[in-house]
C-alpha cells in the first residue's frame, strides 16, 4: 500500500509540473529567441517562479517515483502514472484563461485510461483449492 502512496504522490507532482510549465512557457518569450528568453529569466518575470515550480516538481515526482518502485510492481505502478493525463486534461478544462475546450474524444480518453487502471488493479480471483491462477 505504501507503494501506491509513493506513485500517487508522483502522479500529483508531474500534474503539477505539467500544469506550471504550460503556463510558463506562455508567460515566457520563445526559446528559439535565446537571449530574449534568458534576459526574462534572469530578470524573474511572470514566467520564471512557475517554470522552477514545474522543474522541482519534476525532480519531486521522480523520487517519489523511485520510492514506488522499491515498493510496487512496475506494471501497476506504471498504470498509476497514466491518472496525471485525467489531471491534466481536467486541469485545462476547468483552469479560468488557458481556453482548452471539451471535447468528446477527450472524454472517451479518459473513460479508457480509468477502464486501464481498474483492470491492472482488480483483485485476482481465487481457485477453489484458495490458490490464486497463474
Amino acid at each position: 500500500m505504501r507503494g501506491a502512496f509513493w506513485a500517487l504522490c508522483s502522479v500529483l507532482l508531474v500534474s503539477a509540473a505539467q500544469l506550471l510549465l504550460r503556463y510558463a512557457m506562455l508567460a515566457l518569450p520563445p526559446v528559439g529567441d535565446a537571449w530574449a528568453f534568458i534576459t526574462a529569466i534572469r530578470h524573474a518575470s511572470s514566467g520564471t517562479v512557475p517554470l522552477m515550480l514545474g522543474l522541482t516538481c519534476y525532480a519531486a515526482s521522480m523520487g517519489c517515483w523511485y520510492l514506488a518502485l522499491h515498493r510496487m510492481a512496475l506494471s501497476k505502478a506504471y498504470a498509476l502514472l497514466s491518472l496525471s493525463y485525467i489531471l491534466v486534461w481536467g486541469a485545462a478544462l476547468l483552469l479560468p484563461g488557458w481556453e482548452d475546450r471539451f471535447s468528446w474524444q477527450g472524454l472517451v480518453g479518459v473513460g479508457a485510461i480509468i477502464l486501464g487502471v481498474l483492470m491492472i488493479f482488480r483483485p485476482a480471483r481465487r481457485q477453489r483449492n484458495g490458490q490464486a491462477p497463474r
